[in-house]
């Protein structure tokens, strides 16, 4: 994820103007087409929206050379029902454009014969693709180091299914990058444990020639949201074997068996990204792109002159994330009474056009657009607040380093003020000397109207009315999510901990001692443990926990600093010595602190404290239970059927933001877990398990039961002399 380093002079107040002040994204990338051969587009090969289906896939009309956009893995599938075409599928390794996390790039209609022949033979020789090459000697180094005989090298090896490993559609695109691999050897004879994926699929350099195409080529590019899967999801969608074998992919409405499916379908479009837009994304902030024939192209005329065949050059794209992750207005808490219209957007700030933002899909496509301008409704509220992870703030519009919130965001009431609606918030957008616009996106993440969340409890006697309480969603209700998610990388061994991350980045706010809030955008985390009580006694616990993006604070000469500490963003695994207890433990250089207290019911409780080796302020949020107590929520999210669930804190005092105070005069929260999410009809509910889970905080970060606190030590000492180290009850 991107520093927060300036590349221009930094605004000296919350409500000075930007300065287009982020850091430079500095993308690097090669062309997916060969240079110098012509390629064209027409309107029905286009990326985007047309009706109720959403095509993702760009085919374009192309005879020559394919190669690598960025360094990766790759593997093989078929393409639709032609037998002379594959597809292509790369897992990037290092992403080519800061803070845009890319999942796959898929690339529709390469030559069969380029890759392999009769029998499924690999091809071999001189004039083979770089590819081909590079597999070939991967694959000799690997048995050659096993030192065993080198077995016939069969398309099988890179994910091409065959005779003697049928690969079902609806298996996840997931099962083949995210696998730990093996073969046992006894003499001579190499045996696979998984024949159908024995092959670690090896690191291809970005600008391999990785195949050719004839006539077209189609190519999509598929961003980021984790490396899980998701229990019970009800979006008909899903990356599969399917979905990487279509000739061309759209996502059709009608898949969707009712509204609210149609609806999930309509969300998916914002998984997507244009070729034309990502090649765009390079006019800004010192791009660059590698050509097939060495060159490189820097400017805005050389990069919109090279991506001119698409239909989509001039089109620039928006995206909202609203509420929980999802699009602007998908829960309808945008809406204006007595009016469908929820957005304005246009050119120019006195020149925009009220709109219905849900209409259709939520990717909103803008043609030669020499600016784009938009307002959002807003009910006014103290968080609301808006950041800008891709685009680039016109120098009007007010900002602190691309978050917008306060008196940037909100209007003050007069004559002729719609404080409905937030102000204009424009950005500027890349143009050629001949005045057309060169394609890219906007991406928002936008939480401007508190979200409500009613809730139905039978009256008190036989024959009573339900009983209705609508409550406002606080920020820590939008933040833990993967409840029921299980993550596809696998360790290899039990001395290692599996986590998975949320890539979808979160605004949320830090209460600071200025009586103010810092904002920030995370990614979150889920870690599952096993810590021992004693040498016969273990404890499974589960962790989630924010990671730092970027962070805007109100600093002042007499309070402390927030840290800017940004955390590693990628699930995997953590190694730990098999000597030791395996528990989870924040990054350095965060640690956490046990402190034990008597709670308003007389129970002795222990709760943890989020700390800093230097002192500062934790700009990281915490949430840990034992897994039996995560355990209690599976069956009510399996059972209701809950799509997108996070935990919800109920605070069991009356006022939501009240606290307790304990024996010993210490302040604290106590909040019962609760899990809210949309039922099938797409409503928001919330729902609790018989045997309540309470967690406690006193630092409003660190959010723990009381089971999962009091076996963590009061220090951590990972020196050599803590082997075999016990816990000891605190």
């Amino acid at each position: 994820m991107p520093q927060n380093i300036p590349s221009g002079t930094l605004p000296t107040a919350p409500d000075s103007k930007g300065l287009n002040v982020r850091p430079d994204l500095m993308p690097e990338s090669f062309f997916f087409l060969e240079k110098g051969v012509t390629f064209s587009q027409n309107s029905a090969g286009k990326f985007g929206a047309s009706g109720t289906v959403f095509r993702t896939t760009s085919k374009v009309s192309f005879t020559g050379k394919v190669y690598t956009i960025c360094q990766g893995q790759v593997f093989l599938q078929p393409c639709g029902n032609d037998s002379t075409k594959v597809n292509a599928i790369l897992k990037p390794f290092n992403q080519p454009v800061k803070g845009l996390a890319i999942k796959y790039i898929v690339y529709r209609g390469l030559n069969k014969s380029d890759f392999f022949g009769a029998g499924d033979v690999i091809n071999d020789g001189t004039t083979v693709t770089g590819f081909v090459d590079l597999i070939r000697k991967e694959f000799k180094s690997l048995y050659n180091m096993l030192g065993v005989t080198v077995p016939t090298f069969t398309a099988q090896y890179i994910g091409y299914p065959g005779a003697t490993n049928p690969q079902p559609g609806d298996t996840l695109i997931d099962d083949y990058f995210l696998k730990v691999s093996r073969t046992q050897t006894s003499g001579g004879t190499t045996t696979e444990t998984e024949p159908a994926k024995a092959f670690e699929l090896p690191m291809i350099p970005r600008g391999t020639h990785l195949g050719n195409a004839t006539g077209t080529v189609g190519i999509d590019i598929v961003l980021n949201e984790g490396d899980y899967t998701v229990a019970n999801d009800p979006n008909p969608f899903r990356l599969n074997l399917n979905f990487a074998r279509y000739a061309d992919h759209v996502l059709d409405q009608a898949a969707g068996a009712t509204a609210f499916e149609k609806k999930l379908i309509r969300e998916t479009a914002t998984q997507f990204l244009d070729v034309a837009a990502f090649y765009g994304l390079h006019t800004q902030g010192k791009g660059k792109i590698h050509m097939s024939d060495n060159s490189v192209l820097q400017t805005v005329e050389q990069i919109a002159g090279q991506i001119s065949g698409f239909v989509t050059a001039e089109t620039t794209y928006l995206y909202i994330q609203g509420s929980r992750q999802r699009s602007y207005n998908f829960y309808g808490n945008q809406n204006l009474e007595g009016n469908t219209g929820n957005i304005k957007i246009g050119q120019a700030a006195n020149n925009l056009s009220l709109m219905q933002f849900e209409q259709a899909w939520p990717v909103k496509e803008f043609a030669a657009y020499p600016s784009l301008v938009v307002q959002l409704t807003t009910d006014n509220n103290d968080a609301a607040a808006l950041y800008v992870k891709q685009g680039i703030l016109h120098a009007d519009t007010a900002n602190e380093d691309y978050f917008i919130r306060g008196k940037n965001l909100l209007q003050e009431a007069g004559d002729g003020i719609d404080t409905n609606f937030t102000k204009p918030i424009a950005f500027s957008l890349n143009r050629t000397s001949a005045g057309k616009t060169v394609a890219s996106f906007v991406q928002l993440i936008y939480e401007g109207k508190t979200l409500k969340i009613t809730t139905e409890t039978p009256g008190p006697n036989p024959g009573d009315p339900v009983v209705s309480t609508t409550y406002d969603l606080k920020d820590i209700d939008d933040i833990f999510g993967m409840i029921n998610v299980s993550p596809k990388i696998q360790g290899r061994t039990a001395e290692e901990l599996t986590y998975v991350i949320d890539q979808n980045l979160l605004l949320i706010d830090f209460e600071n001692k200025a009586g103010g809030k810092d904002i920030a955008t995370v990614t979150t985390k889920k870690v599952e443990d096993l810590i021992m009580k004693n040498d016969t006694e273990s404890l499974k616990r589960v962790t989630y926990e924010t990671l730092l993006n970027n962070i805007r604070q109100n600093l002042g000469g007499f309070f402390e600093s927030r840290s800017a500490y940004q955390d590693n963003s990628n699930s995997g695994t953590i190694s730990y010595n098999d000597k030791r207890n395996n528990f989870y433990t924040p990054e350095k250089p965060y640690y956490l602190q046990p402190v034990a207290y008597t709670d308003n019911e007389a129970k002795r409780v222990t709760s943890l404290s989020l700390h800093l080796e230097d002192g500062s302020i934790s700009s990281k949020k915490i949430l840990g239970i034992t897994f039996a107590e995560n355990s209690l929520f599976i069956p009510l999210i399996n059972q209701q059927q809950i799509n997108n669930p996070k935990f919800y804190f109920r605070n069991l005092l009356e006022d939501s933001n009240a606290s307790y105070t304990s024996q010993e005069q210490r302040e604290y929260k106590k909040y019962s877990l609760s899990v809210i999410g949309e039922d099938q009809a797409g409503k928001l509910i919330t729902v609790e398990p018989t045997q309540q889970v309470y967690v406690y905080t006193f630092d409003n970060v660190t959010f723990t039961s009381d089971e999962y606190a009091k076996w963590m030590p009061s220090s951590y000492d990972f020196s050599e002399a803590s082997e075999n180290m016990k816990l000891p009850q605190i």
